[in-house]
């Protein structure tokens, strides 16, 4: 059996635990809460790889072959074990070598780089056969995108300006729906334009959610 065949390409996946890259590189700024997110987001990508990634090579006829083809999938597998290690371990000496930020930003961008080829090399198939998928899909990667960007550009973390990256999660969602509470705004130009960048997307993506909900509303009625 070739599992290519009979697995749906875990695009959403892939690009989905990017933004959360970008927060892992300001851990120690953040508050306890927001640790604990990027340490439960951590736990869930590595299942989610490793399970992916194990049941494929189980159904597989070739194994060899499987594993010199999916080798970026071992790599996020193999990465993000070493994330989420401090986590579910109390070996001093892991906990030691993980505070490094050398160490969190070269993890980061190797999970950064390997979960990028394996969206490009599967979105094209996505976007042929998924229109309505994808476009879900991007609303939700630039919703998290946004608000690590946020993170990153504002004065977020622990007792600054912006409590916490859920705050920064709050508004990117009012603003890539155009709602704009104003509650919490950006005061940076970097800021801004992400801020920009989330309003053009949620515009073009809800857009096409609403046509396509609007086209099975009016072929039911037919």
């Amino acid at each position: 059996m070739d599992p290519h065949l009979t697995y749906t390409p875990p695009t959403g996946r892939d690009l989905g635990s990017l933004p959360l890259l970008l927060v892992e590189l300001q851990r120690d700024r953040l508050s306890v809460g927001d640790r604990r997110l990027i340490d439960v987001a951590n736990i869930v990508v590595l299942v989610a790889f490793a399970v992916d990634y194990l049941v494929e090579l189980i159904l597989t006829n070739d194994r060899r072959q499987y594993i010199r083809a999916e080798w970026i999938n071992a790599i996020i597998v193999a990465s993000a074990a070493l994330a989420v290690a401090p986590t579910l371990s109390a070996v001093g000496g892991v906990r030691v070598l993980r505070a490094l930020p050398v160490l969190r930003g070269v993890l980061a961008v190797v999970r950064l780089l390997a979960a990028s080829g394996m969206a490009a090399r599967d979105g094209r198939r996505l976007v042929r056969r998924r229109a309505l998928s994808f476009a879900v899909g991007t609303a939700s990667l630039t919703w998290l995108s946004a608000a690590a960007a946020f993170t990153l550009a504002e004065d977020v973390g622990d007792g600054r300006r912006v409590e916490s990256f859920l705050d920064a999660l709050w508004w990117s969602a009012a603003t890539i729906t155009t709602v704009g509470y104003g509650d919490i705004t950006p005061v940076t130009s970097t800021g801004r334009a992400v801020g920009v960048v989330a309003m053009v997307v949620g515009i073009s993506t809800f857009a096409i959610v609403t046509a396509r909900v609007a086209a099975f509303l009016v072929a039911d009625d037919g």
